[in-house]
């Protein structure tokens, strides 16, 4: 029995959901013209669920994008050098994720990319964000 959801994610299979078809199409196309998205509307209206289902529809059906979700709010009291190796760590697990949900592996290139470099502040992380596009 499908039951209504009043906090967090829903699922599916288990809570009422009302299918954003056109909102979803909407985001995605922003997406592939390159435009600003911002999700804004009241506390529990679906944000969180609606973002997971764009990320999903992208990894799914877009193979030239490669979406990941991170949550800032977990680094939010954390020092510039652990905040940066926390970050790169759920990076990296996070493109791993895709490819595991895409059935592919990484490329030894891509793994020791990921291994070896360091995002240490922001103009590293700008970096490493340019070399991952190449």
């Amino acid at each position: 029995m499908k039951t209504f959801e009043t906090r967090g994610p829903v699922d599916a299979a288990r809570n009422y959901v009302v299918k954003r078809t056109t909102e979803l199409a909407d985001f995605i196309a922003r997406v592939q013209q390159g435009r600003y998205i911002v999700i804004f509307a009241p506390r529990q209206t679906g944000k969180t669920t609606f973002f997971r289902w764009a990320l999903e529809a992208l990894r799914d059906e877009e193979i030239t994008y490669f979406p990941i979700q991170l949550d800032f709010e977990e680094y939010k009291n954390f020092y510039p050098d652990d905040f940066y190796s926390y970050l790169q760590k759920d990076i990296y697990k996070e493109i791993k994720r895709v490819f595991e949900k895409r059935g592919e592996t990484l490329s030894d290139t891509l793994n020791q990319f990921l291994e070896n470099t360091k995002i240490a502040n922001h103009v590293s992380m700008r970096e490493f964000f340019e070399e991952l596009a190449n």
